[in-house]
């Protein structure tokens, strides 16, 4: 994937995020990031935009494909890189296991929906385009289907992340290890006593 082509196609005004309604502002940081030019606040930045008090938005899956191709491109703070994508799958998993995500039951033409937004969300060349169609479907989908696509997109790349455990840097190889472990060893929550 050409990651700066995918930022400059990617259609940025179309998703809101948790304080905007857009996410332009993620675009300049994720090049950031690519440049190895982010601080520290920038990996904050995007984090608090990708995902809050476990509520996950429609930019969310997007901005853990670019969180994964980032970790491929040995570019950036793979560290902080790590830490936010498993922010991201506790937030899913926790999703997941709300009462009424574990009674959701699909309908044909959502999971039909799905598997055309995983058309772009899985292509490893994905060039950042997305035609109107594309756009109002992924839109219209529902809400579950964000969880759901954070967990199979995690799990698509899970090789990559067990390679990271096993990298020299021993901060990198911490983050990956418990990113691993929480992909494993899924937290499990309780909603029967609410």
């Amino acid at each position: 994937m050409d990651f700066l082509k995918c930022m400059n196609n990617f259609p940025w005004n179309r998703f809101a995020t948790v304080y905007e309604t857009n996410s332009i502002g993620l675009k300049g940081i994720f090049i950031k990031m690519f440049n190895n030019t982010a601080e520290m606040s920038d990996y904050q930045y995007v984090i608090d935009r990708l995902e809050c008090q476990d509520t996950l938005y429609r930019i969310t899956p997007w901005g853990l494909k670019f969180y994964i191709c980032l970790l491929m491109e040995d570019k950036s703070n793979q560290d902080i890189l790590l830490q936010n994508i498993n922010v991201l799958f506790e937030a899913a998993n926790y999703n997941i296991q709300v009462n009424i995500a574990t009674n959701y039951n699909p309908t044909k033409g959502n999971l039909m929906k799905y598997e055309i937004i995983k058309s772009k969300l899985f292509d490893r060349d994905f060039d950042g385009t997305m035609d109107a169609d594309f756009i109002k479907t992924f839109k219209s989908i529902d809400r579950n289907f964000m969880q759901r696509s954070i967990i199979d997109l995690i799990q698509q790349n899970i090789s990559l992340f067990e390679d990271l455990a096993k990298s020299t840097n021993s901060n990198i190889a911490q983050s990956a290890s418990l990113l691993v472990n929480s992909i494993h060893n899924p937290k499990k929550y309780d909603f029967s006593k609410s």
